[in-house]
């Protein structure tokens, strides 16, 4: 039950591509650097090696608690599909609370080299909503019919860590961990005319004549995918090596993770396409064929019930939907240096290498049961082959420098403060603002109150500063991000309860 909890309440925005900056208030007020600072538990998650330098049992209870802020600025089309200066949304998303729990212990067993960590976190995710006009979604009046842009990705990750003293200097260890992670998304969801493979003539199909007759660069539904859910496993080795109290440096790699999430279902909504083709073909025949517009109604009703389109059956299907994606290998380095008493230092480097594991995401429909959109796509409806489509991402690598430092004020009170820099994955070409996770700047500041002996209270703030994305012009998902902004502000509050036996 525990587990399932601290993944319900755990989904979020994160602070580089889909990851958070660290994992414990601690290591949080001074910049995330944990990779040779060797003082928390959520060394699971950074540098398990550096678990043998923690000497005492150690219970820690911590909690993540973001407000992000997410824009999104994009412009109207013309007659033409041409993208103009004329402001088509302007407009925040939702400010939604998030909170990602996590629970972690560490045992030392006295005379022996090995100590062993056991933890649950929340490793990772993202969310976006909003509300948005769209040039294809319109009423009987042509008023803009606003639409859900919606996404929700989560990861939970819980196992076992060991270390191993080689020297009383020099340790290694190893994290092995279970990972679920769920999915879903509801936006409008363009792809080129091709995808439409259904043959109306010999060498010629539906994706044809919407391209070339009709004028199309890309057909949209409305699509909400939910219910998607994966199981993987994840790897975590590390090194330590602490010479003093003065100095200590840690090498830390993570392994990439395969998610191949299943069990999902979407709906595909394209009564608004069809609508749109309906129209622009009357249009088409008006002029190019000299007909009334009566007779060029009948002329376009008839065709496509010749071509197996029966408009009383709608354009609504729903499917079962499996999903790809990965989560990205990672190497990591960092050192920490205390140049006088109280004062530590410490110095984080890490690559995250997105350009492998986020190219796109791979999903496949299947047991579609709608006749129409059967017609129209000749794959994914009952009976036929799947419906492939790749969902193109093309992240960048992206790398992380985090700088930070703490001081004892007195044996009840360390104050922290710290800076982190993550270069942005997400490319101008795939910026959509359903995947805002775009930040590159934050400021962290925190501190920690030892009540007794044995009992901390961590606490630290973090501000994720504004970055905003410019899509490019043309823009590989969709017409609609041409020249687009997608903006990200992040306010985030962590506290953990630290208790030392």
């Amino acid at each position: 039950m525990l587990i399932v909890f601290l993944f319900t309440v755990s989904t979020s925005f994160a602070q580089n591509g889909t990851r958070p900056a660290d994992y414990n208030a601690r290591t949080l007020g001074r910049g995330g650097t944990a990779i040779g600072f060797f003082d928390s538990p959520e060394l699971m998650m950074t540098n398990p090696a550096g678990l043998s330098f923690i000497t005492k049992p150690v219970i820690d209870i911590n909690a993540i608690m973001m407000l992000p802020a997410p824009s999104f600025t994009n412009y109207k089309k013309d007659a033409f599909g041409n993208t103009t200066t004329n402001l088509l949304n302007d407009k925040n998303g939702e400010k939604t609370f998030y909170m990602l729990p996590s629970l972690a212990y560490v045992h030392d067993f006295k005379e022996s080299k090995f100590t062993l960590g056991i933890g649950g976190f929340t490793t990772g995710g993202m969310g976006a909503d909003f509300i948005l006009n769209h040039d294809l979604f319109k009423d009987a009046l042509g008023s803009y019919v606003p639409m859900t842009y919606h996404s929700r990705y989560g990861i939970f990750q819980g196992g076992l860590s060991l270390a191993y003293a080689i020297t009383p200097q020099i340790s290694v260890g190893a994290t092995a961990h279970v990972l679920y992670s769920t999915l879903e998304f509801t936006n409008p969801f363009s792809l080129v005319p091709s995808i439409l493979g259904g043959v109306i003539a010999p060498g010629k199909t539906f994706g044809d004549y919407f391209r070339d007759t009709l004028g199309y660069s890309e057909v949209t539904s409305s699509a909400n995918m939910k219910g998607l859910n994966a199981v993987s496993f994840n790897g975590k080795i590390g090194i330590a090596y602490k010479p003093n109290e003065k100095f200590s440096a840690g090498m830390t790699y993570s392994t990439p993770v395969s998610l191949g999430y299943k069990n999902g279902t979407s709906t595909l909504d394209m009564t608004a396409q069809f609508k749109d083709a309906f129209t622009r073909a009357v249009g088409y025949y008006m002029l190019k064929r000299g007909f009334t517009q009566a007779q060029s109604l009948a002329y376009v009703s008839g065709m496509f019930s010749a071509l197996g389109i029966d408009q009383s059956k709608g354009f609504i299907a729903q499917y079962d939907i499996t999903n790809d994606f990965k989560i990205p290998q990672s190497v990591g380095f960092g050192f920490m240096f205390s140049p006088t008493t109280g004062l530590r230092i410490g110095i984080d480097m890490e690559w995250i290498n997105w350009s492998n594991a986020a190219k796109k995401m791979s999903l496949v429909l299947k047991n579609g049961a709608n006749d129409n959109i059967n017609r129209l796509l000749a794959a994914g409806g009952v009976g036929q082959s799947d419906f492939n489509v790749d969902f193109q991402l093309q992240w960048k690598d992206s790398y992380l420098f985090k700088i930070g430092g703490e001081y004892d004020f007195c044996k009840c009170i360390t104050a922290r403060i710290g800076y982190i820099f993550g270069s942005n994955p997400i490319p101008e070409t795939t910026i959509t603002p359903i995947i805002p996770a775009v930040l590159e700047h934050h400021i962290t500041a925190g501190a920690s109150f030892n009540l007794t002996p044995n009992f901390t209270i961590n606490t630290a703030l973090e501000l994720g500063i504004n970055n905003k994305v410019y899509g490019d012009n043309p823009h590989l998902l969709a017409s609609e991000f041409n020249n687009s902004i997608t903006q990200l502000t992040n306010y985030l509050a962590h506290l953990s309860f630290t208790y030392n036996f």
